[in-house]
């Protein structure tokens, strides 16, 4: 049997678990394309959080893409530029997201601008040098030439047999990718580096966060119910995550710094966070295990 293509009306046809698998897939990658091209223009202006923007969209459709391949004759290759690019957005980001976290700290300590430690400065002078430097590699011409492969695809798209499937085909998929979740984070009772470990469950969570994403609107509440609660742990490791950078930014401070009244404080209070954020974590993760059991 030879593959079929996607048929043009394919997007404005309400979704049914009765629709096509692969029509399902391939608009949640077309209207993310789109999405991504807003957030590369924001990303240009240096507005707040686009870098995150760019990279989340990014992650999105290589999720998406590279998890359901099974459903298309032939997907957009791997791209070691597009690696690049997300190394370049993730420093970025962090670097954002680290300036507003220990913002939200000195908040918590009661202290106003003037006292402010001076790195804090530089922390942020690091940051617009990383949106220029990304910036630079975003502006290149290799991703305007990526973007236009990627919508080609979408227009074009030859569905395999199982993208010919109806979507609720994909409920098997989703299971499956519920199950490497846990298996990820029943890793966590004997690794040896547990920040590791828990950014590990970190992706896990966020590649079934997206699968059952784009499968959401023909799937209704059952994907709607696994998006909500893997997002939630999502969050959860990814604060960690946030905090985890924190401590270790304070450590890795010139010896004066490290040594501040100030930035000890800092310090105990990541130490604290990250405690209970590993106990918020655990929680989490144990009632998604009972809920899908």
């Amino acid at each position: 049997m030879s593959p079929s293509a996607a048929p043009a009306d394919a997007g404005p046809e309400p979704m049914t678990a009765s629709t096509r698998a692969g029509t399902v897939v391939i608009t949640y990658i077309s209207d993310h394309v789109d999405a991504l091209n807003r957030a590369i223009a924001a990303f240009e202006r240096q507005a707040p959080g686009s870098a995150g923007a760019v990279r989340v969209t990014i992650h999105r459709l290589r999720t998406v893409i590279r998890g359901y391949s099974h459903l298309f004759t032939k997907t957009p290759p791997h791209s070691q530029e597009l690696d690049h690019l997300l190394e370049a957005l993730k420093r970025t980001e962090d670097l954002e997201k680290l300036r507003v976290h220990f913002s939200d700290r000195f908040d918590q300590l009661g202290l106003v601008a003037p006292e402010y430690p001076k790195w804090y400065e530089a922390l942020e002078d690091e940051m617009h040098d990383s949106y220029a430097r990304a910036e630079g590699v975003a502006s290149q011409t290799w991703v305007a030439v990526l973007l236009s492969e990627v919508r080609l695809f979408t227009e074009h798209a030859q569905f395999t047999r199982d993208g010919d499937k109806p979507a609720s085909s994909l409920m098997g998929f989703l299971s499956q990718s519920k199950n490497h979740l846990l298996d990820t984070y029943g890793k966590l009772s004997y690794a040896t580096d547990l920040a590791l470990a828990r950014d590990e469950t970190r992706i896990a969570a966020r590649e079934a966060h997206y699968l059952a994403e784009a499968a959401a609107p023909a799937l209704g509440a059952t994907a709607a119910e696994i998006v909500s609660r893997v997002a939630d742990l999502e969050h959860l490791l990814d604060r960690y995550r946030q905090a985890v950078i924190a401590r270790n930014w304070l450590t890795r401070l010139p010896g004066a710094d490290r040594a501040d009244r100030l930035t000890t404080s800092l310090a105990d209070l990541e130490k604290q966070h990250l405690h209970q954020l590993g106990e918020d974590i655990d929680r989490a993760a144990s009632d998604l295990a009972e809920r899908w059991k």
